[in-house]
């Protein structure tokens, strides 16, 4: 017999609500939103495109998250014409980074980065590698995580023409403390182009190697404090022309990988794919529901706790090239949802820069031509925070010690309705019924070999799946349809899973536990 007690495990859930990002100044082919991201209340976008300091000079503009109010611009002391300063960008705490890939310090688009004060604009260093060069193209890509910053030079020589490298800088002192090199380093492999880190691990793409054929791509993990290369990341279905590391993250214990040439869904179609940071295992391969040819889903990444965002900037759902952006569920790798502007339009590239942080999700849009041709916008969307909440969860049956486990795939939002209910370490190859109700039955009622704890009143049945033959079954819930169309925002209710379970003897059958919850607009 099962006996029951109470365990909550909430999870986030997502809605989009939307504001867009505009600077004051915004200009045609200032390509606001070419680079993005966030942390805390604040997030910053670069405009390499700017004339400030001389054409295509660049900047980039700090925001409030709350209200989308514009903070502060930020330019450097010694910007001039062709720096593209703010063509990459990210924030950690209250420090930004913002590369300029073409300054010439060092040499004609040798590349430079600078430090900024998040709070006065301030800028606290300019960034230069120690054995900077001609055409390297430092600050091509920034990151920053506590008080370490990563910046890529794609078109270093070390390992070959173009073979690329990445630098770390301590943030207090703007010092360099290591360059990171592949230990495989080729001519043409552009290692640098995409950077990340997070706590004590960097990773660091290269679209162009070639393991998996010509220009295939993979992406390195290495450990920011001795420098050393921990694994090199190759997607186990790598193809020519896939450009796997074409973009980067990290967070926590999980990487995301874009390769936006990948073919899946058609030509250049696109994928990202999730690793173990630790051991740099694949974990699963990332694909939109509705991906399409040359969309370029891939081109840009982010994640932040559960959550990834992928963006396509080439999808054609508002038009031509509009661009997307797609969230998923980093533990299921479950599409959450599609992020669309609401006024998006042909060649807007919506998706060419995403970031999230928490319950918020950005994503650049350069071609937007609201403040002239190609004068950029970036769009800011909130995630909900209802719950999903397991609860009466047993501890024992004759299936499983720990019985069999509900639980939810997918978006529980209304608007949205994305989402699938799933039953595991069931008996194989049995009846089972899900059931719903609007009330929790407190106290637990005995029922078979089980407990029922949803209330009676309003009780629906759903459609009833068969187990498999590794115990698990699944129901998508329409929420447009009987019994569950009448579910608005805000609701809460609960489900639970009946099955039949002739191995345990007695009544021969029982039930999962239970699963609450409370559904987002």
């Amino acid at each position: 017999m099962r006996l029951p007690f109470i365990l909550a495990l909430f999870s986030p859930l997502v809605s989009a609500q939307e504001i867009k990002l505009l600077p004051s100044d915004g200009a045609h082919t200032n390509y606001f939103g070419q680079s993005v991201a966030i942390s805390g209340n604040t997030a910053i976008v670069g405009a390499f495109g700017d004339d400030d300091n001389g054409g295509f000079s660049g900047s980039a503009y700090l925001f409030d998250i709350a209200t989308g109010a514009e903070l502060t611009k930020l330019l450097p002391n010694d910007g001039a014409s062709s720096d593209q300063f703010g063509r990459s960008a990210a924030i950690s705490g209250n420090t930004a980074i913002v590369g300029a890939p073409q300054n010439d310090d060092n040499g004609i688009e040798s590349g430079s980065a600078y430090l900024f004060d998040i709070t006065s604009g301030t800028q606290l260093a300019k960034l230069l590698p120690s054995d900077g060069a001609l055409g390297d193209l430092f600050g091509c890509s920034v990151a920053i995580d506590g008080n370490t910053a990563i910046v890529g030079a794609y078109t270093d020589d070390d390992n070959g023409l173009n073979s690329g490298s990445a630098y770390l800088f301590d943030i207090a002192s703007g010092a360099q403390i290591a360059k990171l090199l592949p230990s495989d380093g080729e001519s043409d492999d552009w290692f640098g182009l995409s950077v990340a880190i997070n706590g004590n691990t960097a990773i660091v793409g290269a679209r162009l190697d070639d393991d998996n054929g010509l220009h295939s791509g993979s992406a390195y993990l290495f450990d920011i404090a001795s420098g050393a290369q921990i694994a090199k990341l190759l997607p186990s279905d790598g193809a020519m022309d896939d450009q796997f590391g074409s973009s980067v993250a990290i967070s926590g214990n999980t990487a995301i990988v874009g390769a936006h040439g990948d073919d899946d869904n058609g030509s250049d179609s696109g994928s990202a794919y999730l690793f173990d940071a630790t051991t740099g295992a694949q974990i699963i391969k990332l694909l939109p529901n509705n991906g399409g040819t040359l969309d370029g889903f891939g081109y840009s990444v982010a994640i932040s706790g559960n959550t990834a965002i992928v963006g396509s900037p080439y999808d054609g759902d508002n038009g031509s090239e509009s661009g997307s952006a797609d969230l998923f569920d980093i533990a299921t790798g479950a599409q959450l949802a599609k992020l669309l502007p609401s006024d998006g339009a042909s060649d807007d590239n919506f998706g060419q820069s995403v970031a999230i942080s928490g319950s918020t999700a950005l994503a650049g849009a350069t071609g937007d031509d609201e403040n002239g041709f190609s004068s950029g916008s970036a769009y800011l969307f909130e995630l909900c925070t209802g719950h999903v909440a397991s609860y009466c969860i047993a501890s024992a049956n004759s299936i499983s010690a720990t019985g069999a486990p509900i639980s939810l795939v997918g978006l529980a939002s209304v608007s949205s309705n994305n989402m699938t209910l799933r039953a595991d370490s069931l008996p194989p190859n049995q009846i089972s019924l899900f059931f719903c109700g609007a009330l929790k039955q407190d106290p637990p009622a005995l029922f078979g070999n089980g407990y029922r704890c949803v209330g009676t009143a309003g009780l629906s049945r759903l459609n009833p799946p068969v187990s498999t033959g590794s115990g698990s079954t699944q129901r998508a819930l329409d929420l447009t349809s009987s019994p569950l169309s009448n579910i608005q925002a805000g609701d809460t209710h609960h489900f639970q899973l009946w099955y039949r379970d002739p191995a345990a003897g007695g009544a021969n059958y029982n039930l999962s536990d239970a699963l609450e919850i409370t559904f987002c607009p």
